[in-house]
């Protein structure tokens, strides 16, 4: 798997000379996200999720969504990176979720399946969420754009 990490990242460096400048992630969907080469992408698994990190973001794909992989050709000099509708991030255990959809919910859940914590997407399609009363463990997010585990140490 690493073999194949590598050679994908190593062949994305040797492309991006030409014109190919970005991994592209279909979704099944149609939903298609290029990731810049500009912005030094990382592609890893984690479990059954396809991680694309860059130096601007982290996102997680459940691979059963995925299409395909690929790189993305623009003659233009520059690619405009397309991001999912919504974002993540963690900062001094607070979770910050942007561009979620306004008045949706996002759920907690613990490995056992029970609710954790239950928040609102504010109508700017923001959330800040405080972890700190969370027990060590690993959780599941859910929201309706995107589900992702995180573990609290």
């Amino acid at each position: 798997m690493k073999k194949r990490l590598c050679s994908l990242l190593l062949l994305a460096c040797c492309l991006s000379a030409s014109a190919q400048n970005a991994i592209a992630i279909h979704q099944k969907d149609g939903k298609v996200a290029n990731f810049a080469f500009s912005e030094k992408p990382v592609v890893t698994y984690v479990d059954n999720q396809l991680v694309i990190t860059t130096t601007k973001t982290s996102v997680q794909y459940p691979l059963y969504l995925l299409q395909k992989i690929d790189f993305a050709l623009s003659e233009a000099t520059a690619v405009e990176q397309v991001k999912p509708d919504a974002k993540f991030r963690f900062t001094d255990g607070t979770l910050y979720i942007s561009g979620g959809d306004p008045g949706s919910q996002v759920y907690i859940y613990n490995m056992r399946g029970m609710t954790a914590g239950q928040y609102r997407i504010d109508d700017a399609g923001n959330a800040v969420i405080s972890l700190q009363s969370l027990s060590k463990g690993l959780y599941i997010v859910k929201t309706n754009l995107f589900t992702f585990k995180f573990t609290k140490s």
